[in-house]
């Protein structure tokens, strides 16, 4: 296995581990198979309430030091791969410098805005589209409501 693929692994690893450990299921937080151009996101959360959720992750050195634009860029592949995978959200996971993979609950997940007023409300907007940063953990906060 190459060298990038052991920290895409040990990254959506991370992220599955944090899902159970703040009590997912593994039938409800699994990592998903990767599916070429067709790809439906690195980690799946089928939750209670919201439907499922859609994590694409990131790790190692290029998510530490990940520009804006290249988390727009990613952000764009995230919607993607929510769309190929008919998931209600889509979130971007990226590993954060000084935090290690047992702490995957202090990355940063990336958002939108509407995507996030629609986790705590019904809002249809045409312009929620600006971009979030904040922990995973808080991200999964909201989630949980």
């Amino acid at each position: 296995m190459s060298k990038a693929k052991q920290i895409g692994t040990r990254a959506e690893t991370a992220v599955k581990n944090y899902l159970l450990e703040i009590g997912y299921t593994p039938l409800e937080a699994h990592r998903n198979v990767l599916k070429g151009s067709e790809d439906e996101g690195d980690v799946w959360l089928r939750e209670a309430r919201r439907g499922l959720i859609v994590f694409e992750v990131k790790g190692g050195k290029a998510a530490k030091e990940a520009s804006h634009e290249q988390i727009k860029k990613w952000l764009e592949e995230t919607k993607k791969e929510r769309e190929h995978a008919s998931a209600n959200y889509g979130v971007l996971v990226t590993q954060r410098a000084g935090v290690g993979y047992p702490r995957a609950g202090e990355w940063w997940a990336y958002t939108t805005l509407g995507d996030l007023l629609r986790l705590k409300v019904r809002l249809e907007a045409e312009d929620a589209n600006q971009i979030l940063r904040l922990t995973f953990k808080e991200y999964m906060e909201i989630v949980r409501g």
